[in-house]
C-alpha cells in the first residue's frame, strides 16, 4: 500500500515538473537606446517572467550579438528583422510581431539639399544593423561610410558635421543642429523576437503569452509609455512570420 501511495504521489506530480520551464534564466544583448528596442525590452521581460524564466540582458555590441546567439552563447535576439535568419540559421523566429523598424535617413540640408540616399557623400550608421547594411552594400565604393558602436556615437558624427548624413534602424531622431536636417524614411519592416533553436520548445508558449498580453492591454499600455506605434499587421493565429509589408 506505501508503494501504491508513492506512485499515485508522483503520477500527481509529474504534469507539474512537464510544465516546468527547462530554463530559468536566459541572457540576451541589452535594448539599444531607441524607444522600440526598449519597449520590447519590458514586453518581454513580463512575458518571460509570467512563463517562470528570468531574461537577463546584457552589454554586446551589436554587431556582435548575432554571432553570439548564433553559436548559442545568448538565447537570442531581442529584436531583429526577418532577414537575419538567412544567414544566421540557428535563430528562429517567435511570430508575434514586436513592432515596425522605419529605417531613416538624416540629411543636412547645408551639404547636401534634397539628396537622396545615393546622393550623400559621408554616412554614419549603428554596426551590426543588417537591414542598413544591406542598403549601404548598394552604394558607391567611393561613399565614405562610418560605422559605429552605439546610437549615441553615430548620432553625434552627424550633429557635429562629422558626416553629411546618418542612418537609423527604429529610431527617430530628435535633437537641435545648427544645420537644417531632411528625414526620410527607407524601408518599414517588422521585427521579430528571436530564440535559438535549443530553446525552440519555448516558442509556442511565450507566442500564446505575447498574445495575451496584447489582449490585456499590457503592450499597448507599455507602447503608449515608449511612444511606439502599433505593428502595421500582426500576425493571425498559427500564420508564419513575413519578411516584409
Amino acid at each position: 500500500m506505501r508503494i501504491l501511495g508513492l506512485l499515485l504521489a508522483l503520477s500527481v506530480m509529474l504534469p507539474v515538473y512537464a510544465t516546468a520551464p527547462a530554463e530559468s534564466v536566459l541572457e540576451f544583448r541589452q535594448a539599444l537606446g531607441s524607444p522600440a528596442s526598449r519597449y520590447s525590452q519590458s514586453l518581454l521581460t513580463e512575458a518571460y517572467q509570467r512563463l517562470g524564466v528570468e531574461a537577463r540582458f546584457i552589454e554586446v555590441p551589436l554587431g556582435r550579438s548575432l554571432i553570439e546567439s548564433d553559436k548559442g552563447n545568448l538565447a537570442g535576439e531581442l529584436a531583429r528583422v526577418l532577414h537575419i535568419n538567412q544567414q544566421y540559421k540557428n535563430l528562429l523566429p517567435v511570430p508575434y510581431v514586436l513592432f515596425d523598424t522605419h529605417v531613416y535617413l538624416y540629411v543636412n540640408q547645408q551639404r547636401c539639399a534634397g539628396c537622396q540616399l545615393s546622393q550623400v557623400q559621408s554616412l554614419a550608421y549603428v554596426r551590426g544593423t543588417l537591414i542598413v547594411e544591406e542598403l549601404l552594400r548598394k552604394l558607391p565604393a567611393s561613399r565614405q561610410v562610418i560605422g559605429s558602436g552605439s546610437l549615441d556615437a553615430a548620432k553625434q558624427m552627424f550633429l557635429t558635421g562629422k558626416v553629411d548624413g546618418v542612418l537609423f534602424p527604429a529610431y527617430k531622431l530628435n535633437a537641435t543642429s545648427p544645420f537644417p536636417i531632411s528625414e526620410q524614411i527607407l524601408q518599414s519592416l517588422p521585427d521579430y523576437h528571436f530564440l535559438h533553436r535549443q530553446h525552440q520548445e519555448l516558442i509556442p508558449r511565450l507566442t500564446q503569452m505575447l498574445f495575451q498580453l496584447e489582449r490585456e492591454g499590457f503592450a499597448e499600455r507599455l507602447r503608449l509609455k515608449y511612444g511606439v506605434p502599433a505593428p502595421r499587421r500582426q500576425l493571425s493565429r498559427n500564420e508564419k512570420p513575413f519578411a516584409e509589408y
